[in-house]
């Protein structure tokens, strides 16, 4: 009866852990494990079954299993076989254990109660009642399996029946391995360096993703009125400073090249970019490199083609995905590092407040096919 009741109570919370706002983020996983509490002069061993459930870094689990346990020769009895014992638990996980976050270490903690049966039970059915704490370590092993090991430490609830008399005291070592399943397991490192999607095509790059803006932005030609829109393409792009540099890179998980952040900054503000500086070379209207308002685009050269875009800032300060500078970063013309970007710019272009000419202008640009992505630059690092 009790260990139904327990059962349900697992059930129940695990219901309750598990909003309806969040079952898109949730996972969980089945665990085959095994537990030794060795306290003299009892040792205990057992194996058992877990179910654990939740979202990122919240869960419930849900764990029984079965063993023997043998008492020495120092009780004052001689040795004899050893006698089948249970345990049950119910615990709340804290821990990325749910989270994305990619193969590795992940440690937890938790807390619950429980019910196990004493060391040398009179009945099978004898139970006490016990509340738990502890912690572990889970080592991912990619998307599906884990190892982990935990300690426990087992306290009475209340000393209620004779059974009680028989706890065992000690520290419970626990280790298993686990298979995984639910959104919220994806494991795929945000530092990978593969491609986004082996299946494209050479003249078909990946696109970024961009959100649908209620409005499309206006984006002016004069300096006087590039204080307005132009200007919120700035601020978004400090969002993503320091996200890592990645060839062919169009998204902050994975990281960016330098014309994968631009045109995913500039979708931001409802903007169709193509995808690459060469591509962009094409687009929006020429203006002279001296005379280069907040939001423009600036094209660099290297080897003899364009091969590096960036957003202008003001004050000789622009925004970029550099691969010499290890991600997104600011740089200035002025700077050691700022006078190869200097040197190697070759044009700028800036886009119309004509909505008609601004769709015009940027279709034009898919004239220039996609032949490969932007290269990494050639500037030399940052100074220390």
């Amino acid at each position: 009866m009790h260990l139904r009741r327990l059962i349900g109570l697992s059930g129940v919370l695990s219901y309750l852990m598990v909003p309806a706002g969040l079952t898109a983020q949730v996972a969980g996983g089945v665990e085959l494990y095994g537990t030794l509490v060795n306290a003299e002069p009892v040792a205990r061993t057992m194996g058992g079954l877990s179910l654990g459930v939740g979202t990122p870094y919240v869960g419930i689990r849900g764990s029984g299993g079965l063993g023997i346990s043998s008492l020495g020769a120092q009780t004052g009895t001689t040795q004899g076989p050893s006698n089948l014992v249970w345990a049950t638990n119910a615990d709340l996980l804290l821990g990325p254990v749910n989270a994305r976050l990619g193969e590795g270490f992940m440690p937890y903690a938790f807390a619950g109660v429980g019910m196990e049966s004493s060391a040398q039970p009179a009945a099978f059915t004898d139970a006490i009642r016990t509340w738990s704490y502890g912690g572990g370590m889970q080592l991912a092993l990619g998307r599906l399996l884990s190892v982990n090991g935990e300690a426990r430490s087992r306290h009475l609830a209340a000393m209620a029946t004779p059974a009680d008399s028989q706890f065992v005291r000690g520290i419970e070592y626990r280790i298993g391995i686990g298979l995984h399943f639910g959104g919220g397991r994806q494991r795929a490192s945000v530092f990978s360096r593969r491609t986004s999607d082996t299946r494209r095509t050479s003249d078909t790059p990946p696109r970024a993703p961009r959100p649908s803006p209620s409005t499309r932005t206006t984006w002016p030609v004069s300096t006087t009125s590039a204080s307005g829109a132009a200007r919120r393409v700035v601020p978004t792009a400090e969002q993503y400073i320091g996200t890592p540099y990645r060839y062919g890179g169009t998204s902050p998980r994975t990281g960016f090249d330098c014309s994968g952040f631009v045109q995913y900054v500039y979708g931001m503000q409802g903007v169709n970019l193509p995808r690459t500086s060469r591509q962009m070379a094409g687009s929006g209207i020429a203006v002279s490199t001296s005379a280069l308002a907040v939001g423009d685009l600036m094209l660099f050269s290297q080897g003899g083609r364009i091969s590096h875009v960036a957003i202008y800032a003001g004050n000789g300060r622009f925004i970029h995905s550099s691969s010499s500078g290890n991600g997104v970063r600011y740089d200035d013309l002025g700077t050691r590092r700022g006078k190869w970007f200097a040197d190697h710019m070759v044009a700028a272009r800036r886009v119309t407040s004509d909505g008609r000419i601004l769709v015009n202008a940027f279709t034009g640009g898919a004239l220039i096919a996609f032949d490969q992505f932007d290269p990494p630059d050639s500037a030399p690092p940052p100074s220390r």
